[in-house]
């Protein structure tokens, strides 16, 4: 299954991940939440573990440890005893980046009850 990345009715970003990465959803919604700064600081250091300016970035968010080296990555839950989830550092950037593109985009204004 395709990550499906939405705003839901409150206009909060949310992930649907599919069973074998249900702990990068999480990761994206209680860590990354709607911070487009945050989410371009993983990016960038993404990018220098690309280009070997750096070897490990390691971020702890709200509820998850990050880290990221050049080829894996993994994400460890805080409180849950969910195990880590190790991915393609790739396709984490390809996760942070869709992640981006959703946060780039203006959340729906609520509407207000009928009366």
């Amino acid at each position: 299954m395709a990550n499906l990345f939405f705003r839901d009715e409150a206009g909060d970003p949310r992930a649907r991940t599919g069973r074998e990465r249900r702990l990068l959803g999480r990761f994206l919604e209680s860590d990354i939440q709607g911070s487009r700064t945050l989410c371009d600081e993983a990016l960038a250091a993404l990018d220098d573990l690309a280009a070997g300016r750096r070897r490990r970035w390691r971020m702890t968010g709200n509820a998850h440890t990050l880290t990221a080296f050049r080829h894996k990555s993994r994400i460890r839950p805080e409180f849950a005893r969910a195990a880590d989830l190790v991915l393609p550092t790739a396709e984490l950037r390809l996760a942070l980046l869709e992640w981006r593109l959703l946060l780039g985009k203006k959340a729906p204004r609520r509407r207000s009850p009928a009366r």
